[in-house]
């Protein structure tokens, strides 16, 4: 995982609500923490996509009466992230520190939001969602072979547009930045 404390404790739009919904659990990644989202007591949740048993996914498990799965042993987790049964040894109860790690998770404009680190603020304002003269496309994931302190650089950068993007965001013999 990036261990950036700015990307860490800020927000980030991992996937749109329906497509969690749909699909009752759904793994993605962030900051190159594997996660899976999945749905439960009308919450989604965000954990890291590990079974601390074994380390298999457990986006390959699957959820049963708002309870997540894991695929290998079978292990069975609720909704804080606590283990809750080992069918191995049902008689047994799981230890406390059998528990997944889980992450903050909130929904906005209809997407889910994730911190990895400890969040400081809501997920950014964006009052143009609710406006019906604007046109809502969500589209991507897109992935970028590049760490999200170089690509929100790329972004900000805009003085290289007019020579690495010509034509598309600028023109070479025009490269100067309006205030």
């Amino acid at each position: 995982m990036l261990n950036d404390p700015v990307l860490l404790n800020d927000w980030h739009a991992v996937a749109p609500v329906e497509q969690v919904k749909s699909q009752v659990m759904l793994a993605t990644q962030i900051l190159g923490e594997d996660l899976v989202l999945w749905y439960a007591d009308g919450e989604i949740m965000a954990w890291q996509d590990l079974c601390i048993h074994r380390g298999t996914r457990l986006s390959l498990g699957e959820v049963r009466d708002n309870t997540l799965h894991c695929p290998y042993h079978g292990w069975v987790y609720n909704a804080s992230g606590q283990c809750v049964h080992i069918p191995a040894h049902p008689e047994q109860a799981p230890p406390a520190k059998a528990r997944v790690k889980s992450y903050a998770c909130t929904v906005a404009y209809d997407l889910v939001w994730v911190c990895l680190g400890e969040p400081t603020q809501a997920p950014p304002p964006f009052p143009e969602w609710e406006l019906a003269d604007y046109r809502k496309l969500l589209c991507g994931p897109y992935r970028v072979p590049a760490s999200g302190p170089r690509i929100i650089e790329n972004f900000l950068d805009i003085a290289h547009f007019p020579f690495v993007h010509e034509g598309i965001l600028g023109v070479k013999d025009r490269p100067e930045i309006a205030d």
